[in-house]
């Protein structure tokens, strides 16, 4: 979700840092990549060299500070699982996203006299526990490392400070994602951010990956060519789904069948969020608006179209996690609609030759492509109201400057080595990775679940129900829920 620029800053940075580099992550058996070292840079002065006043981090960016030895304490959603803090490294291993995190924090340590902790929410949504620190008065923490649909609940509910207000916060710059700062603001704030400073934005993005020998075996033009030639579209990937099932000979659908695509039952709702068709747009205010209360004709024709295609076919597995990741994984499905994320999984602990796409768009008139990003697996930062005066300068100066840092470091580590060089490994799929971090989209109504009404348009698919029916009866809901929301945002500005 990082902004083009970066990519373009990160992409120069590659040479460089993949002298020596040995793993990503830890990967086992079979990791070949080394950590980043810094080679030196050309001379343009005396004592000063180009990369030093063109690149941007910190400390051309923020300039000078002293802290005094003080710390800056994130309350993170920190727990063994997917969407885990990758703020702060204990210590380098080896790893290059782990080795980039920790010589960031470390040189800012150094550079401004400060030290940086988290205090760890050992589970994955923890709304409530920071509701209830916030209500005691805890302010042992003065920076928040949240999911997004966590934080968006926490500011309507008026626990976050606005970023837009807070004077050492520089949204427009690009170390934040630009496209996510134009879909979270509200009216004129904005409460939570996210951008360089984290990976997970990008890992938590759904795309489509493909199996490239069940291609071969079928004599099907390559899903990168079809992207190419814009042709990467609905009526394809059902055509293609068709092609690939196969059934093992016994008559039922099992996990040990050929399915032309294995996904989650929110499947469905992936495919209208590609069709670019949103629950919930904005008015000229820049407040939201459930956009499909009038029934839209185009997001009906898509929901519809899908609930005739989803529903019942043979050909799509829905299920959860590890049963749709160990279908395809162990070759037995085409495609596999899920998160960035498991581009690291599937490299790491299977065999298998897999190609990265975009989602498909609706038809070959839609302008642009769209990648569905969940308000639960998504990560941001955001500020507690209760942090003000230095600590406040403080906590604000801190997370620009690893913002800023991290364009440098971070970003290229992640995605340039890791992702591009070790997780997909075709030059193809890293140009498709470049169309797919910057085509996310996430939708307010989503995010906030505003009546349910995402979780009735998944079911409906998945379950083949009429969708205009289901508008009639669930936007009005939606857009209850809605209002009051906007209500509560209006009487925080």
């Amino acid at each position: 979700m990082k902004h083009s620029f970066i990519r373009i800053i990160s992409f120069a940075l590659l040479l460089v840092m993949m002298i020596g580099a040995v793993a990503c992550a830890d990967t086992g058996a079979g990791s070949d990549t080394t950590a980043p070292t810094q080679d030196p840079a050309s001379t343009t002065g005396a004592g000063e060299t180009e990369a030093e006043t063109t690149a941007i981090n910190a400390s051309n960016i923020m300039g000078p500070r002293d802290f005094g030895g003080e710390t800056l304490t994130f309350y993170a959603r920190s727990y063994n699982g997917a969407w885990t803090s990758d703020l702060i490294a204990d210590q380098e291993d080896g790893t290059v996203l782990n080795d980039a995190i920790y010589k960031r924090n470390a040189k800012l340590s150094s550079m401004y006299s400060v030290n940086f902790e988290q205090i760890e929410s050992g589970k994955r949504d923890c709304l409530s526990d920071v509701e209830n620190r916030l209500g005691s008065g805890d302010t042992s923490f003065q920076a928040i490392y949240l999911g997004l649909s966590d934080a968006a609940t926490a500011a309507q509910r008026g626990l976050l400070l606005d970023m837009k207000e807070l004077e050492n916060i520089n949204l427009d710059g690009v170390w934040w994602t630009q496209s996510s700062n134009e879909a979270w603001s509200i009216g004129n704030a904005q409460y939570f951010a996210t951008g360089a400073i984290t990976t997970t934005d990008d890992m938590a993005i759904r795309t489509m990956f493909f199996n490239k020998q069940i291609i071969i075996d079928h004599n099907l033009k390559t899903i990168y060519d079809l992207v190419n030639d814009n042709e990467w579209v609905f009526d394809k990937f059902f055509e293609y789904v068709e092609i690939a099932k196969k059934d093992d000979g016994d008559g039922k659908l099992t996990v040990a069948d050929t399915y032309g695509a294995s996904a989650q039952t929110s499947f469905g709702f992936m495919m209208t969020m590609g069709a670019g068709e949103m629950l919930a747009s904005k008015d000229a205010d820049n407040f939201p608006i459930i956009a499909v209360s009038n029934n839209s004709a185009r997001f009906v024709d898509v929901v519809s179209y899908l609930s005739d295609k989803v529903s019942g076919n043979d050909g799509i597995f829905l299920g959860d996690d590890t049963e749709i990741r160990d279908i395809f994984g162990n070759g037995r499905s085409l495609f596999y609609a899920e998160v960035l994320l498991h581009a690291q999984t599937m490299r790491v602990s299977y065999d298998l030759n897999f190609g990265i796409v975009p989602m498909p768009k609706y038809n070959a008139e839609q302008e642009n492509y769209y990648q569905y990003s969940t308000g639960r697996n998504t990560t941001v930062v955001c500020f507690p109201h209760l942090v003000t005066g230095e600590a406040l300068d403080m906590a604000t100066f801190l997370v620009e400057a690893m913002a800023v840092e991290s364009v440098e470091t971070v970003t290229p580590a992640y995605y340039d080595i890791c992702l591009k060089g070790r997780y997909a490994d075709d030059a193809e799929s890293g140009a498709m990775l470049d169309i797919i971090t910057t085509s996310v989209a996430t939708d307010l109504a989503e995010i906030f679940n505003w009546a349910s009404f995402p979780d009735t348009i998944k079911s409906a698919i998945s379950s083949g129900s009429p969708i205009s029916s289901i508008i009639q009866k669930t936007a009005p809901l939606a857009e209850k829920v809605m209002k009051k929301a906007i209500e509560d945002f209006q009487k925080l500005q």
